[in-house]
């Protein structure tokens, strides 16, 4: 009896043994590894100009005189993949020959900046929508108008307008241009 007891326990602890490597047989370990390609934003700032009807690259050397207007169309293209918010500030002067910057010339420079599509607000001007990948804004003004009230002070003067384009993601970042976070402030 006791020789059967023996036997039906060292069957019971081969039986487990058995059990136990068909479990671990089956069990395994695994690892995953996950690559997630962030996109990228980069905008590029386009200036051109019609000429007999076609759109041109804008010339920077343009002589004008006052109560005169100059073909300028100012848009912003998305070169980067990822959609995003743009925004443009736009700073005038004029500069008399030999002299520094007129704190007062730069009201005499005026743009048919356009409403339709942009918004202005603390001095930037921001495209009311998000712009895709590839894709290009509507132009923030299409010509510079010089005032008739400029004077002869201005006679060979240099009128500079310095327009720098930003632009953050838009994904998960507000619901509007105005409301994103995350913009420079390099005017």
């Amino acid at each position: 009896m006791k020789r059967k007891t023996l036997l039906c326990a060292f069957l019971v602890i081969i039986g487990a043994l058995l059990s136990y490597g068909t479990v671990s047989y089956f069990a395994t370990d695994g690892t995953a590894v996950n690559v997630i390609t962030a996109g990228n934003i980069k905008v590029e700032l386009l200036e051109n100009s019609l000429k007999d009807r076609k759109k041109v690259p804008f010339e920077n050397k343009i002589s004008v005189v006052p109560d005169t207007s100059v073909s300028k169309i100012v848009t912003v293209r998305n070169t980067g993949n990822s959609p995003e918010y743009v925004r443009v500030s736009v700073n005038k002067e004029i500069v008399p020959v030999g002299g520094e910057g007129d704190e007062n010339g730069g009201s005499l420079i005026e743009m048919d900046f356009n409403t339709e599509y942009w918004t202005e607000r603390d001095g930037y001007w921001y495209y009311r929508m998000a712009l895709e990948g590839g894709g290009e804004t509507e132009p923030l003004f299409t010509k510079v108008t010089f005032s008739k009230d400029m004077k002869n002070l201005y006679q060979n003067s240099t009128a500079q307008l310095d327009i720098k384009a930003f632009s953050v993601q838009s994904a998960n970042n507000g619901d509007s241009p105005v409301t994103a976070v995350g913009w420079t402030d390099n005017r």
